[in-house]
């Protein structure tokens, strides 16, 4: 019996080894960790959207099957709004961290943040249900999407000031106690961050500013997919 438990410990540590080691955990992304991953809708939905804008990344460079691409690009995107649907609700259980926060100033910045997530994330909806169907042509404004991608700018900008906030508490944690768990989550922290700049950078190309850059706006939307994937992992690896 002890050699039977030895031989499968071994055998767990071999698959370890084989395994890829999940970044800034001590988690592997084996088998049972891949099931978690599949069975959380936001993971899914944001798998969809590193494959969106790798078929945009493609079809930006091709010369010649660009469009097959970019079509693939669009079909992604309408398969993404499904899973996005109602997306908002979650934006309530922020109210508790808001109230719980010890300075007036950021528990407003929080309390901003949730106000500006329902109202992007609801305007989406609405687009969404236009675009896959739910919703008949016509009923929404003509410039709708555009109206809603502004408010996906703002929601960008406020974000970013609360995650800078929060990295500069988790960067200061982490210099106070530098241990390996408060290191992660310094990292964690503006890893995030960046992953709102990116979201900012993708909102001036949809709202079709002068001085957006169709290619910015493709890797900020690939960058953002696969830190959105990375923190999702990090959690059902918990």
């Amino acid at each position: 019996m002890s050699t039977q438990k030895s031989k499968s410990s071994e055998d767990l540590g071999f698959s370890n080894h084989l395994a890829v080691r999940l970044p800034l955990t001590d988690k592997f992304i084996d088998h049972p960790l891949l099931c978690k991953l599949c069975a959380n809708a936001q993971t899914r939905e944001k798998c969809l959207k590193i494959l969106q804008y790798t078929s945009k990344l493609i079809a930006y460079f091709l010369q010649k099957g660009g469009k097959e691409w970019e079509a693939l690009a669009k079909l992604l995107s309408t398969a993404r709004r499904c899973f996005k649907l109602l997306r908002w609700v979650k934006h309530f259980d922020d109210l508790k961290d808001a109230a719980a926060e010890g300075s007036a100033s950021f528990r407003s910045a929080l309390y901003l943040d949730v106000g500006c997530n329902l109202v992007a994330d609801i305007s989406e909806d609405m687009c969404s249900l236009e675009k896959i169907g739910f919703i008949r042509k016509g009923r929404l404004p003509a410039r709708a999407e555009y109206y809603s991608n502004w408010c996906q700018l703002v929601l960008a900008v406020v974000e970013i000031y609360v995650s800078k906030v929060k990295a500069e508490r988790a960067v200061w944690k982490a210099n106070s106690s530098p241990s390996i768990d408060n290191q992660r989550k310094s990292l964690l922290a503006r890893l995030e961050m960046s992953k709102f700049v990116a979201d900012l950078f993708k909102a001036f190309w949809d709202c079709e500013m002068s001085f957006a850059n169709e290619l910015l706006f493709i890797l900020s939307g690939l960058w953002a997919a696969m830190v959105s994937t990375h923190k999702y992992a990090i959690k059902a690896a918990k």
